[in-house]
């Protein structure tokens, strides 16, 4: 794992298409901005794990119907995804 340091408005670049900037520092909570191609999925952590699990189990489950091909997301992963709050954030810098 590569642990980098960067403060409120640095950046970190992966690839040549991906920028990673810290927004804001509260107290243990890191605001980070993320520039990225919009074909890029970008997920939280919590959310892909979620997926993962569901896309494993119905991937063991026996096949019921004549459907063949890639496992497709369970709407109960829907469910809890709509649960979980999202934030909206201005992209513009701030002026100090």
């Amino acid at each position: 794992m590569l642990v980098l340091s960067r403060r409120v408005n640095e950046s970190i670049q992966i690839g040549t298409d991906i920028e990673i900037m810290v927004i804001d520092v509260r107290g243990d909570v890191v605001r980070l901005g993320i520039t990225a191609p919009q074909s890029t999925q970008i997920w939280r952590k919590e959310l892909w794990d979620i997926i993962v699990k569901e896309n494993k189990t119905a991937s063991e489950a026996p096949v019921t119907s004549g459907l063949k091909g890639t496992p497709q997301l369970p709407l109960s992963a829907f469910s809890k995804l709509s649960k979980i709050p999202t934030v909206h954030v201005d992209s513009t810098p701030k002026e100090s």
